[in-house]
């Protein structure tokens, strides 16, 4: 529990090229007023839940990450995000709504805990990974990378020369996990295909990031111009989301 997102999420929740994981994403709204009652919420009671959903297999790990404030978003509204990882689409269809056995757990109705604060839910968002470079190092921040490829394969192809280059970097540079995954649903035009996560140590590590240091000063010039020619119009969002909790 005490690992952070990447090594919850990024490093051991995504099995190594693990074609069958899949991973929900669900965006929420917490007003500023009730952040503090909410977060008090997740970390007392529903990380306690989400660790015996583990155990009993009914999902693969859970974590809440909130948005680092300033750092790119289409909707600066949102800053925090619910995150399940399932072992394969069958987990994820099947699974049930473990979070509300509040009253045998704890003695309180699901009603009462969770109706103040209230949050404003926008959506769910399911990817399945494709690649992915994972450490035993734990992290506290994660770049989450959004962009629409027009040759979605080809993408996928490109990113194991990408592996290759951050491995070579992994740890020392501050990155402690990778990856590359797919979206699955929806699917609609103006959604992104595809998904990347860069997670690292500190916030410092993760900014040298996104200005083309720390990992990414690895990757060579035609590797950059291969990346976009397949994304003409460059990344469709890059914000960068802090741990706040986890069960793995």
């Amino acid at each position: 529990m005490k690992k952070i997102f990447l090594s919850l999420l990024l490093t051991s929740c995504f099995l190594s090229i693990n074609a069958q994981e899949v991973f929900m994403f669900s965006p929420i709204v917490v007003a500023d007023e009730d952040i503090e009652s909410f977060e008090m919420i997740q970390k007392k009671y529903v990380t306690e839940m989400a660790e015996d959903a583990v155990n009993k297999g009914t999902i693969k790990q859970w974590a809440l990450i909130k948005k680092v404030p300033g750092i790119g978003s289409p909707d600066n509204k949102i800053n925090y995000m619910w995150v399940g990882v399932y072992k394969n689409i069958s987990q994820l269809a099947n699974r049930d709504s473990w979070w509300m056995n509040t009253e045998e757990k704890f003695g309180i109705p699901s009603k009462v805990l969770f109706d103040s604060p209230e949050v404003e839910r926008r959506g769910r968002y399911i990817y399945k990974t494709e690649r992915q470079i994972q450490t035993d190092k734990p992290g506290k921040y994660v770049i989450l990378n959004w962009a629409t490829p027009n040759d979605l394969p080809k993408m996928i192809e490109l990113q194991g020369s990408i592996e290759k280059i951050f491995k070579k970097s992994i740890i020392k540079s501050g990155m402690v996990g990778w990856g590359m995954a797919t979206r699955i649903v929806p699917q609609k035009k103006d959604l992104s295909t595809a998904f990347w996560w860069d997670a690292y140590d500190t916030l410092e590590n993760a900014m040298k990031h996104l200005a083309g240091q720390a990992a990414s000063a690895g990757v060579t010039k035609d590797l950059i111009q291969s990346f976009n020619k397949i994304v003409p119009n460059g990344w469709d969002n890059r914000v960068i989301f802090e741990f706040v909790t986890g069960a793995n």
